[in-house]
């Protein structure tokens, strides 16, 4: 990414008196608060970022992750499975494919998060396929110039049924992730030593029976994911205590309630069989059941991913309505009174829910948002989604956090990334320390403020989002804090790059003019 110094238009816009709101500027109040909290930079993990990305962009947290690492075969570290993604077929991957990961994140100085097995069976090779159309007969779709490799429909659209797993699988149990926890031990001490490795077994197993219906045909129980989250978790553990466990990997909003098994059954005879208790808090409890009987955590991370569900969000889509949900939805984030537009029309609060089942259920557990992506990340709505999303994070207490995959170069989503970690090229990053915003008077509801202290660079840290079609004035007040003169970086509107301002971007009275749909890094001198 190029650091563009002094576009005119950016600076015209920011510092320019004919923006100024002829009401009077909204009021955001910086605080330290009374008991400090860190704000964690495994918040800002990207999936499997190129080593220049992950070096220039200062990413803390890089995962390994998706549907195929759910069939990775270490052994062969070269051999995965597609599942449904394209035809059930194993694969071949880059060789010793997990010892380059782990050499990318030691040499970025980041930690690493892998998906390792759960589902039971991994690759066995680098050519099988599940549904032979000589073995199992027509099917409704073959892979272009394979005609034998079918995608495990009937004609009808019926599914293929009683296939051979091990057509293309081996089992892998306990005794083979503990092989692969100790293989990589023994070739990266460092990480180990470091505790710089999160291992989370599967990935999103409430769809087994979709993604991976060769090997897991049947939709899967909570008892059923309880039960091999525990034996695998042992092994971890036993191979290689020091190592942090995450999990259960859910794949979105209906996975945190309801069980595979009973998705569109009447008689929810899985929430029967579990007291009626929803399947995540259910999951905290019995973990922690497990701690208390065993002496051993298995769970240190509480791990979901989420998809914004409304229509065209996740998308490249750019228009007018797409663009609007896209920063808006946002707030199922966080906002608890915000109702989530789509078919989940629920209150979602997802951090502050997950931090409310975690003080009940298993005190001490970590939030982990590890899987999500508002789309746009080539459109200025994506670049203001990211931003919020990235401040949002810290703002409510996540510990560990993970975009997928990783913001393409030279797009708004990659500005947005950049606007927190690395601003001016050098690493100026936001800081880990949170300070408190509050708003006095009418809040602005088009901006939002994210604080903290950078303690390293001597500089209170804020990133301002204008996320309305028009320009805003905000006024800075600061509660406890010496505040000196600053340096600001923004986001748009120009263009999908970050530009370092070359005037103060505040005014001698705390304002600070916010163009239409940008965002702003300001970087306070903090006096003694």
């Amino acid at each position: 990414m190029t650091f563009l110094q002094g576009r005119a238009t950016c600076i015209a816009l920011l510092l320019g008196a004919g923006l100024a709101s002829a009401a009077e500027p909204a009021v955001c109040v910086i605080s330290a608060p009374e008991r400090p909290r860190q704000i964690p930079p495994e918040i800002y993990g990207l999936a499997v970022p190129s080593m220049a990305q992950a070096t220039n962009w200062h990413v803390p947290l890089l995962r390994w992750g998706g549907n195929t690492s759910e069939r990775y075969n270490w052994k062969l570290g070269n051999a995965w499975n597609t599942g449904r993604d394209w035809f059930f077929e194993n694969v071949g991957v880059e060789r010793h494919a997990w010892v380059g990961f782990l050499d990318r994140v030691e040499k970025a100085g980041a930690k690493a998060y892998l998906n390792v097995p759960l589902i039971g069976y991994a690759a066995k090779d680098t050519g099988s396929y599940a549904f032979s159309v000589k073995k199992y007969g027509p099917q409704k779709e073959c892979e272009p110039g394979r005609p034998d490799v079918g995608n495990g429909l009937h004609a009808d659209g019926t599914p293929v049924t009683g296939n051979n797993r091990y057509d293309t699988s081996i089992v892998a149990d306990g005794e083979f992730i503990a092989g692969w926890v100790k293989a990589m031990k023994e070739k990266f001490p460092s990480l180990f030593a470091e505790r710089r490795i999160i291992l989370a077994p599967g990935n999103e197993p409430m769809l087994w029976h979709i993604t991976h219906r060769d090997v897991h045909p049947e939709p899967a129980t909570a008892r059923e994911l309880l039960e091999r989250f525990v034996k695998i978790a042992r092994a971890i553990k036993a191979a290689a205590p020091e190592v942090q466990i995450a999990g259960p990997e859910l794949w979105g909003w209906p996975a945190y309630f309801d069980s595979a098994f009973d998705t569109g059954r009447r008689d929810h005879a899985d929430r029967r069989a579990r007291g009626g208790a929803d399947l995540l808090p259910w999951f905290l409890q019995e973990l922690r059941a497990e701690e208390q009987r065993g002496g051993t955590r298995l769970l240190d991370y509480v791990s979901v991913h989420f998809y914004p569900q409304a229509p065209n969000v996740f998308s490249a889509a750019a228009d007018l309505e797409a663009t609007r949900l896209r920063i808006e939805s946002v707030r199922s984030l966080w906002d608890a009174g915000y109702r989530d537009p789509s078919w989940i029309r629920e209150r979602v609060e997802l951090l502050p829910r997950l931090r409310r089942w975690v003080a009940e259920h298993y005190p001490g557990t970590r939030i982990a948002l590890t899987e999500y992506n508002w789309g746009g990340e080539n459109d200025v709505s994506g670049g203001l989604a990211l931003a919020e999303i990235l401040g949002v994070l810290g703002r409510e207490g996540a510990d560990a956090a993970c975009y997928w995959t990783a913001p393409p170069e030279g797009s708004f989503a990659a500005a947005a990334y950049q606007l927190f970690r690395n601003a001016d090229g050098h690493g100026a990053a936001f800081g880990g320390e949170a300070l408190d915003t509050t708003w006095t008077g009418a809040a602005a509801e088009d901006v939002s403020v994210f604080a903290a202290r950078d303690r390293a660079a001597g500089a209170a840290t804020l990133v301002c989002v204008n996320k309305s079609g028009l320009p805003q004035a905000l006024r800075l007040r600061w509660n406890g804090i010496a505040a000196g003169t600053a340096r600001g970086y923004a986001l748009g509107p120009s263009g999908p790059h970050v530009a370092a301002l070359p005037e103060p971007p505040v005014t001698p009275e705390g304002v600070v003019q916010l163009p239409a749909r940008t965002a702003v890094h300001l970087r306070f001198e903090l006096k003694p």
